[in-house]
């Protein structure tokens, strides 16, 4: 998933640059600051954790690698745009590394962050909206579900972004990547459902999706 300057036109990483400021002026005006200023040694403990299985990867060829994406579990945390914010300092410490190149940031920010948040921010508002509200519901629907759908959407887009730029064939792709999202997506659910229910369990006021208001645990502050 970790897309290089080699596999699309450098067109495509300067338009994903201007896409990326009204998306970050919108979360910086909408940012959590009160509870942020209450959690932050929270967030940043998890984002050192997120680098740690970042650098855990596995691959067959230049962006066609696979690691623990997280998306799903910093919205569900702390919410889309403090997930964003996570997000940047992961692809932030790829530049440093110099796994990718900085030309492409924007562009690795969509593909890793911004689609699989919209995604898991979408879910969840679908499973705040089904009632009976449900603790089963939020974690299996809200959480494990969601994981899987978010980063199966981000591995097949960023797929379908390295065919369109010319880097693979689309029939290469099809049989060399996309029938490994498959699994994929059990590692990236039992992680992010692990962290979650250990988090409500134990620490429920660090969860800001969860709401004792519709769920039998936790409060929010």
């Amino acid at each position: 998933m970790n897309l290089t300057m080699s596999l699309v036109p450098a067109m495509w990483a300067i338009i994903a640059d201007i896409l990326l400021v009204p998306v970050l002026l919108l979360a910086f005006y909408t940012f959590p600051k009160q509870w942020f200023s209450r959690h932050y040694n929270i967030f940043f403990a998890l984002c050192v954790v997120l680098m740690l299985l970042w650098s855990m990867k596995a691959g067959i060829h230049t962006g066609m690698e696979y690691h623990y994406l997280g998306a799903t579990l910093l919205t569900l945390m702390f919410g889309w745009q403090l997930a964003l914010m996570g997000i940047i300092i992961e692809v932030s410490v790829l530049v440093i590394r110099e796994v990718i190149e900085w030309q492409i940031f924007a562009l690795n920010v969509f593909l890793m962050g911004v689609i699989p948040i919209i995604v898991s921010s979408l879910v969840l508002k679908l499973v705040e909206r089904i009632e009976p509200n449900h603790f089963i519901i939020y974690f299996f629907v809200g959480t494990f579900a969601n994981a899987m759908l978010s980063i199966a959407v981000s591995v097949y887009i960023a797929s379908m972004v390295m065919v369109a730029g010319g880097a693979y064939t689309y029939a290469y792709v099809s049989y060399e990547y996309i029938p490994y999202i498959f699994l994929m997506i059990y590692p990236e659910a039992f992680l992010t459902g692990l962290a979650m229910i250990i988090m409500i369990v134990n620490h429920p006021q660090w969860v800001r999706s969860f709401d004792d208001n519709k769920y039998p645990y936790g409060s929010k502050e």
